[in-house]
């Protein structure tokens, strides 16, 4: 059985990536979960990644943009109301195989869902393309054999420049650290017009229920999962020494 989440208002980033460690540790006791949510305006790092590389700060700091760090690796990225996120959560994801197999099967389960809505999208590693422009990207966190695969798509455009906001995107970009890799990007409604939140749901996960072989239920957090999502953004993904770490 996966339980299916949807959680479709904006919401606190630092509660988002809460939710995402807590339905993780969730899946180490044999839960498994997929989730659609959306955050309010932030910019995002992988784990590992340095802060003033990636990032322009002072600048989102005068946007009241936040930046948080997030527990999967991989690269930098903005993340507003314009974005719909998909979180999988498995207890056995070894069954996957290792890193790139995991991104070569949920990606291209995802690539096929959106070719659904007539959008000729095609997965590359942990991205998704259409005409040679990235729609989506992907993420992973494990702990012992469970998964956290995570994925951001562009539903709509933003209103505000990312060059302005990530450095990786400037020509003057360099890192010590694990870097990004940026690429131009596009919206699934700058492609088709009729594409909706509730559509691209819809197909995601009924694509990755097949994938799987897994019922979906839907479902919602429970009382756990909730105190200790409040827990880890009070301790964790609201403070500077987590998100700033590096």
């Amino acid at each position: 059985m996966l339980r299916l989440i949807l959680d479709l208002d904006p919401t606190d980033p630092a509660f988002g990536l809460a939710l995402d460690e807590a339905l993780l540790e969730s899946a180490l006791r044999g839960t498994d979960a997929l989730r659609f949510w959306v955050n309010k305006r932030c910019v995002i790092v992988g784990r590992s990644q340095s802060v003033s590389s990636e990032v322009d700060l002072p600048h989102l700091r005068e946007l009241r943009i936040p930046v948080l760090r997030r527990i999967s690796g991989g690269g930098t990225v903005y993340h507003y109301p314009g974005n719909l996120n998909v979180s999988l959560y498995l207890s056995c994801g070894r069954e996957l195989g290792d890193v790139s197999q995991a991104y070569e099967t949920l990606g291209e389960a995802i690539a096929t869902a959106l070719s659904q809505h007539a959008i000729a999208a095609h997965h590359d590693g942990n991205i998704i393309q259409v005409g040679g422009k990235k729609i989506a990207g992907a993420a992973q966190a494990r702990r012992g054999a469970s998964l956290l695969y995570h994925m951001s798509i562009l539903i709509r455009p933003s209103k505000l420049p990312i060059d302005g906001l990530l450095l990786a995107m400037r020509p003057s970009y360099a890192t010590r650290h694990v870097p990004s890799h940026p690429l131009p990007v596009r919206s699934l409604h700058e492609i088709s017009s009729g594409v909706t939140v509730t559509s691209v749901v819809e197909r995601i996960s009924e694509r990755m229920s097949a994938v799987l072989g897994k019922r979906l239920q839907q479902g919602d957090y429970t009382k756990r999962e909730l105190e200790r999502s409040k827990r880890l953004r009070d301790e964790k993904y609201g403070r500077d020494e987590w998100n700033l770490l590096r």
